[in-house]
């Protein structure tokens, strides 16, 4: 009895040192070595159409309003370059251009939009620059969301404010 319990003990500690041994090749990756560690940042693929709201900031020169727009949002494979056009939807009018960059949120669903909307020549805001700044995260349904966007206008006699917008 004494020589199986042996036999055991020596066979548990094998498998607990080959055990420690296989997890520690597995989290390592070793210089030179082709391996990606398997935690992977989000890829920020946020092309597409969005539906919006903006509200002004009760200190516009225009008086504060809430308007609803569609954002068409355009990137090449992916990438961290982003360009478009923001839409009135009551008219159906292109009202400014859209640049910026999108980049991951470490440890989340979600990708920072920073850029520059310009208002287009024949436009109310033909004279508007703003600066663009917004969280836009993947829902659970696959489609992307902006909860916490803000413009600042940074040239022309513009107003600034909040936005939403959400992906058709």
């Amino acid at each position: 009895m004494k020589g199986y319990l042996k036999i055991m003990l020596i066979a548990l500690l094998v498998l607990t040192v080959l055990g420690f041994a296989l997890a520690e090749e597995k989290l390592t990756v070793k210089p030179g070595s082709e391996e990606k560690p398997s935690v992977k940042p989000i890829k920020c693929c946020i092309a597409g159409k969005y539906e919006g709201i903006s509200k002004d900031y009760q200190n516009c020169p225009y008086g504060p309003k809430t308007e609803k727009f569609t954002m068409v949002i355009e990137q090449t494979e992916c990438g961290s370059a982003v360009y478009g056009k923001v839409i009135n939807s009551a008219t159906g009018a292109v009202k400014a251009t859209f640049d910026g960059t999108v980049t991951p949120i470490p440890r989340s669903n979600c990708c920072g939009l920073i850029g520059k909307a310009k208002g287009v020549p024949g436009s109310p805001d033909e004279k508007c620059v703003h600066e663009v700044k917004a969280k836009i995260c993947r829902s659970a349904t696959g489609k992307w969301e902006v909860i916490d966007g803000t413009y600042n206008a940074i040239a022309g006699k513009c107003c600034s404010g909040t936005f939403s917008m959400k992906q058709r």
